[in-house]
């Protein structure tokens, strides 16, 4: 069961997004697609994933996951060079694949305890411990200190354009499951199942007990036509 003492609060936040999304976001997402073929789309998805991997690095090794950091390592190193600063995934390419991590599962590795469901404008389903952690990755991304001498504004202008052009990608991405949650009969129920199941998935490393996947997992199946 997941623990969400905030559920008016949060209902309205997921109505709020919703209409973000239905008005602002989706339409921008569509045009974005419209006007960027799918290659250029990889070619970018892959280069802001490359761009998490010392982020990623750092947490596999907060964990104690000294293989999945030598993963990680192996393939910045390889896409980074080979890949041409990372545009395309060549370890992927070559069965090197990747995977995330974040401070929030470093967090819930080390035994803190998740807090109440939350549901925040623009940014969606989190906990305290997840928030918390966002907060940490973006002080650790070495990106955050980086200064340009002759341009002191070109960290800020790159800052946005990696959220916008990743939260666009994203968005195209997620196009078919979106309609699918929307199809639900409960969505904000939907999407909170999900996201507590995906996020103990990603906490054990794709290692998801057969309970939690029963309990949590909407079945999309059952309203599909």
């Amino acid at each position: 069961m997941v623990n969400d003492p905030y559920e008016g609060f949060n209902r309205q936040m997921f109505a709020f997004n919703n209409e973000v999304d239905k008005y602002a976001l989706g339409p921008a997402a569509s045009a974005y697609e419209t006007v960027t073929p799918r290659f250029a789309r990889d070619r970018i998805g892959d280069f802001l994933q490359n761009l998490k991997s010392p982020v990623i690095f750092v947490n596999d090794l907060l964990q104690g996951e000294g293989d999945r950091a030598g993963t990680t390592l192996g393939r910045f190193m390889v896409n980074t060079t080979f890949g041409i600063a990372g545009l395309w995934d060549v370890a992927e390419y070559n069965g090197i694949e990747g995977h995330n991590e974040d401070f929030g599962q470093t967090l819930a590795v080390w035994g803190v305890d998740s807090g109440p469901y939350l549901v925040l404008p623009l940014m969606g389903p989190t906990t305290p411990r997840d928030l918390f952690g966002t907060g940490v990755d973006r002080a650790m991304d070495p990106l955050t200190w980086t200064e340009f001498d002759n341009n002191p504004d070109l960290d800020d202008h790159i800052a946005i354009g990696r959220a916008v052009l990743g939260g666009l990608n994203a968005r195209v991405a997620l196009d078919d499951q979106i309609k699918q949650l929307n199809a639900q009969p409960e969505p904000y129920v939907a999407l909170r199942r999900i996201y507590s199941s995906q996020r103990q998935a990603a906490i054990r490393n794709g290692r998801l007990n057969e309970e939690e996947a029963y309990e949590d997992l909407p079945d999309f199946d059952e309203f599909e036509d």
